[in-house]
């Protein structure tokens, strides 16, 4: 999807979130924020707003010199998502449909914020999420083709959820799947040492973008990458950038599928869906309709 006029604030707050994290100096803060103000004023809205948002963070390192300041927060994200783990493993094993209650856990861990300041019951959040289940899927659809992949390519999105993800995966089986990651830091987005922290790292192939832009942006990604999503028969897309980036691909990707919270309105708008939804949709459907 391309950005729109009402991504430019959301790209802006970015900027200001992440300045917080990079350093306490007020003054500092400010001169980030105008500088992307300064920025997002004559940008072309012609790229996928995960592509246009690597301008905030990138003014952000280039005026404080921090190259990876959620490095702390996402390493107790992991902490938090993993003490989770053993209850969550015993529900699906428990569980009458595995497959679906794994898909609505990983994304059940786009929903919930695992931030270090957190202090809710997070079973008690996933529970409710696990009794809701979808507001939009094509579970049977979904079902259908996992069942007939041999590669599977999980793409995916921050700390803390991976965790999530590898529920999913233990399901879906693990030697059927690569995981790809970034290959440097963006936020909180997963890299090679948070699949180390989770123990995904020793249970499937962990491949990298070649780059450390949001989501899956075919021009700003390696070779490498590129031909691991070609050799997939089945693509699982986390999130909101991967989803903004693959739904760029056409045809190419119509193997895809779609696993996240609505978070927005221009992303509820291109997938036909409200603000708040949780979905689980093809990109071949989106392609048909």
């Amino acid at each position: 999807m391309k950005a729109a006029a009402a991504c430019l604030p959301c790209m802006v707050s970015q900027a200001h979130n992440t300045a917080q994290y990079c350093t306490a100096d007020p003054a500092l803060q400010q001169a980030i924020i105008q500088e992307a103000m300064r920025a997002y004023s004559s940008v072309e809205l012609d790229a996928s707003p995960a592509v246009l948002s690597q301008i905030a963070y990138e003014i952000c390192r280039r005026m404080t010199g921090v190259q990876d300041p959620f490095a702390e927060a996402k390493r107790q994200a992991n902490e938090a998502a993993l003490r989770l783990y053993p209850e969550l493993r015993a529900r699906l094993d428990q569980s009458s449909d595995p497959l679906r209650d794994a898909l609505v856990l990983a994304v059940a861990g786009n929903i919930i914020d695992l931030g270090i300041a957190q202090e809710y019951d997070l079973v008690e959040d996933i529970v409710n999420q696990l009794e809701r289940g979808f507001d939009r899927e094509d579970l049977a659809g979904f079902r259908t083709a996992a069942g007939r992949a041999g590669r599977i390519l999980y793409l995916a999105d921050n700390a803390g959820e991976i965790v999530f993800d590898r529920l999913l995966i233990e399901v879906l089986g693990p030697k059927r799947v690569t995981l790809m990651v970034k290959a440097g830091p963006i936020v909180n987005d997963v890299l090679r040492a948070d699949t180390e922290q989770v123990g995904l790292a020793e249970m499937v192939q962990v491949v990298d973008t070649g780059s450390n832009f949001f989501g899956f942006p075919w021009e700003h990604i390696s070779e490498d990458a590129r031909n691991e999503f070609r050799a997939a028969d089945l693509v699982i897309s986390k999130g909101h950038a991967n989803f903004e980036t693959v739904s760029e691909l056409g045809a190419e990707a119509d193997k895809t599928w779609y696993l996240l919270k609505v978070k927005c309105n221009e992303v509820a708008r291109q997938l036909e869906a409200s603000c708040g939804d949780v979905v689980l949709i093809s990109h071949a459907a989106m392609r048909a309709r």
